[in-house]
Parts: C-alpha cells; sequence; structure tokens
C-alpha cells in the first residue's frame, strides 16, 4: 500500500547532542483515520532509519471518525461468553496492539542500520493525530464529542510512560477499561517498547482540529505571536513572517489553517477550520474507489476522444484511487463528458439497477453518484478556503498537507473546481507534515513549547455558523 510518509522536516533550533548513544532511538507516529505512519530516527544524529506505514485496523469500526465515536459510546456488549466489552476498550486495544506490532517492525528494520555491537533502545516517542485518534490511543471517553458542542475531555499536551498509554491509565480523563485479553497480555508482554519510554502527546486546538494539525503547522513553518516569540527560546532562528500562510490537510475530515501577520493596529492570529469533506477523497464511497495501492487509476489523460489510464504500478486497472479520481473528473468534464453541473453527457452505459455510468475497463467504472459525492467533498473544501481567503490580507502562500494532497494533480484540482484560482502558482506540497513535525518534536524542547504557543493563540471557527456558508456551499458545487 502506498501510504505518504515522506515530508520537510522543519529546522531544530537545538544542536545536536553528541553525546547520544547511537543504540538511542526516537519513534515519531501519525494516527491518522485511515492510515498510521511509524517512523525511527537515531536519536544522536537525528538520522531518520526505516519508516512503516498500514491502514488503521479501526476501520473495522468506521470508516470515519464520527462512525467510530459512535461505536465508542454504544453500550456494552455481552455475550454468551458473558465477556463485556467497551466500544472504548475496543477501540484503544485495537490501536494499541496495532502500534505495538508496528514498532517491533519499524525498530527491527532501523536496528539493521546501527553499528555493529549496539541493540536498539527507544527512548522516546511522540505520537500525533486528530483530537478522536489521540482519545481512542489513550483510552479517553469521546462521549462529549458525539454532540454540540463538541468539548473533548482533553487537549492533550502532555508527558507519559508507554505502560501507562497501553493500560489507559495516562491522564485523569482516562476511562476504566475492560481488562486486557490473554491475547492482548501476550502483545504487551513481547513488547520491543520499554514500559517506562517517555510518550509526548503534542496539543489540539479542539474537537475536530487536533496534535496532526498542530504538527504540520510547525512543518508549514507558522509562527508563534510576535510578543510570545519575544519570550520564547525560539530565537534568532525563526524570523517574523510577513505573508499569510494558508494550510490544508485535505481528507475525510479537512483542517484548514490561516495565518494572517500582524499589522500597525492589530496582532497576528491563526485562523482554523475544519470541513467534513467525507470520505471521497480517499476514494471509500465511491462505487470502484480503492486504496493507493498497485491497480489503482491515479491518472487519467485523454487523446482523440480515448480514454488514457495510468495505474500505480502500471498494473491491470482495479479500481480508482482518490487522486484518480479527480483527475478522471478533469478529464471527463475538459472534454465534456460531463457538464458543469456533473451531469454525464456521453459515453453513457446502465448499470443494473438503471443507474448511468462511464466505463473505464469491463471492471471499473464511474457511475452518477460518485461525481455527486466529489463534488459535495470538493465543495466542502473550496468553501472552507474561501472563506479563509476572505479573511486574508492578500494572496496567500498555500502548503498542502497529507497523503492525498501529495499525489493531487493542482493543475486538475483546480479545473474541477477544488482549488481556488487565486492560489495557483503560490502552492507548496508538504508531503506528510503530520509525521515530519512529529519527528522534530522527539529532538525539540523549543518547538514542543511552540506547539503549546501555536495551539493556544489559534481560534476555531465553526463554518456551519458561518452566515451564507450553505449558499456559498452550494455554489461550489458545481465544476
Amino acid at each position: 500500500m502506498q501510504i505518504v510518509t515522506d515530508g520537510i522536516i522543519p529546522e531544530i533550533p537545538e544542536a545536536v547532542d553528541v553525546e547520544n548513544s547511537p543504540a538511542e532511538l526516537g519513534i515519531a507516529v501519525d494516527v491518522g483515520t485511515t492510515t498510521i505512519a511509524v517512523s525511527v530516527w537515531a536519536m544522536g544524529k537525528r538520522k531518520h532509519l526505516s519508516t512503516v506505514a498500514e491502514k488503521n485496523n479501526q476501520m473495522r469500526y468506521g470508516y470515519d471518525v464520527i462512525r467510530r465515536i459512535s461505536f465508542a459510546t454504544r453500550p456494552p456488549l455481552t455475550g454468551s461468553s458473558n465477556t463485556v466489552e467497551t466500544g472504548t476498550s475496543a477501540l484503544h486495544y485495537c490501536i494499541i496492539s496495532q502500534l505495538e506490532k508496528m514498532f517491533t517492525k519499524a525498530v527491527s528494520n532501523a536496528a539493521q542500520k546501527l553499528p555493529r555491537g549496539f541493540s536498539p533502545v527507544v527512548k522516546q516517542i511522540v505520537i500525533t493525530g486528530n483530537t478522536s485518534m489521540l482519545s481512542f490511543v489513550c483510552g479517553v471517553p469521546v462521549n462529549n464529542m458525539a454532540a454540540a458542542p463538541f468539548a473533548p475531555e482533553t487537549l492533550f499536551d502532555f508527558t507519559a510512560t508507554w505502560e501507562s498509554v497501553r493500560y489507559g491509565t495516562c491522564c485523569p480523563e482516562c476511562t476504566i477499561l475492560d481488562k486486557p485479553t490473554a491475547e492482548m497480555m501476550q502483545v504487551f508482554g513481547s513488547s520491543i517498547i520499554s514500559p517506562e519510554t517517555e510518550v509526548y502527546f503534542p496539543p489540539c486546538i479542539g474537537a475536530f482540529i487536533g496534535a496532526d494539525t498542530i504538527c504540520a503547522m510547525i512543518t508549514a513553518g507558522f509562527p508563534v505571536p510576535e510578543d510570545e516569540a519575544k519570550n520564547s527560546d525560539l530565537k534568532p532562528w525563526e524570523s517574523k513572517v510577513k505573508a499569510p500562510l494558508l494550510l490544508a490537510d485535505i481528507g475525510t475530515n479537512s483542517e484548514l489553517c490561516l495565518y494572517i501577520p500582524e499589522t500597525e493596529n492589530t496582532k497576528c492570529k491563526i485562523l482554523c477550520t475544519s470541513a467534513a469533506s467525507g470520505p471521497a477523497f480517499e476514494a471509500a464511497n465511491i462505487s470502484c474507489g480503492m486504496s493507493s495501492i498497485e491497480g489503482a487509476i491515479d491518472s487519467v489523460t485523454m487523446l482523440n476522444g480515448k480514454i488514457n489510464l495510468h495505474t500505480i504500478g502500471d498494473a491491470k486497472p482495479k479500481g480508482i484511487c482518490g487522486s484518480g479520481l479527480v483527475s478522471l473528473a478533469a478529464a471527463l468534464f475538459k472534454n465534456k463528458y460531463i457538464d458543469k453541473n456533473g451531469v454525464l453527457l456521453r459515453e453513457k452505459s446502465k448499470l443494473g439497477d438503471g443507474t448511468d455510468c462511464i466505463e473505464l475497463t469491463p471492471a471499473v467504472y464511474i457511475s452518477q453518484q460518485d461525481i455527486r459525492n466529489l463534488q459535495l467533498a470538493k465543495s466542502a473544501v473550496k468553501t472552507g478556503l474561501q472563506y479563509l481567503l476572505g479573511h486574508s490580507p492578500e494572496t496567500p502562500v498555500f502548503c498542502i498537507a497529507g497523503g492525498f494532497g501529495s499525489k493531487l494533480n493542482l493543475h486538475e484540482a483546480r479545473e474541477i473546481g477544488l482549488l481556488p484560482a487565486e492560489l495557483d502558482k503560490r502552492t507548496i506540497q508538504l508531503g506528510n507534515a503530520s509525521l515530519s513535525g512529529a519527528s522534530a518534536l522527539l529532538f525539540s524542547k523549543s518547538l514542543r513549547a511552540k506547539a503549546k504557543k501555536l495551539a493556544g493563540n489559534s481560534i476555531q471557527v465553526n463554518l456551519a455558523a458561518v452566515p451564507n456558508f450553505q449558499d456559498n456551499f452550494l455554489k461550489s458545487i458545481d465544476f
């Protein structure tokens, strides 16, 4: 599976600690709703040693955050064996067991790159993710995130031991979990991580803007407010940023942030919001949608009226991934196979239920409903971006983070109306900025202090409560 783990590592203020043993390792973890990435670093030389990435096993409990929150808040299940399992316990042990196995694999791969005679010792772990994912990792209840006012039990920003994380006792807000099963106890007993290993959870901003966004801000170079910077140890390496910065991590739940520089009359500020774009960008609610693995259509072009498909690994087409969906829609719209409303016009076939579709191969097609799902997703993102652009004093530098954004063809995204035209030629693709930011936090107390300041100075905006939001959303649906 192709999960994006590469990203731009931000500058680290502290000097390298040359006294660290070559065997001392640090692990950065990005727990995403769909995927998990684990990156291992040599603490002494700040050298990347290995990365392991997998689908999040919690997907069995619900593809998106809302479904998992619903599962976590359900009543306990009692079976014939009189075993009681709460939703929170199931989600917690699911993610912990997966992390244990991924740590073993990643550290074993890293050990092969250590000098002869040195055995790996994990000294620090940084775990980032959205607020819900971190709650599941720690065993924190998410009942308050199931309905307004969506107030999470904790915004994290604390350090704990790996043992307390595993058993769901790492903070006062943790709930009482079911006892680990015999299988889980065996996983704990064979852990490659020492129980006393330090685990740091970066701060979150709110229920739907998490620590992954803070880490992405650090990677993108978001500065702390000027009055905060004067009293911090981040200077002199961090200069005052005079241009506005716009950050977007586009996915099932898209996080959008705008840094507005200070003026003579106003202080700088950071506006943050989230757009419920749904799973279309992950191709989850698409008829022939699939993950970015071998055989997934990731790019579409047309020549002399013929549709040309490119797949990952140049394999036989098996389905369409998120970036391929955008590319396909752009090609169909440009060549008048669909109109600006998204209605299929040409080369139409019929599915068994009479639904219109366009056949790409005998086994792969795109339906009218697939186009509608894409339109709703792209409209949510564009409406959010336009809201933030309306508060920017000038056209900002636009930073796209995340796996989907790193694979996105910017020209095609603009053609279907996903990205506003004014951001053309001012866009930077950061890759997995969340994992990169978490990696930097392994080495820097200064950046951890910066993360706290960024979270504390960010202003959350509820798009649904913004006047004319619904009208703007509807206007952005068309291509």
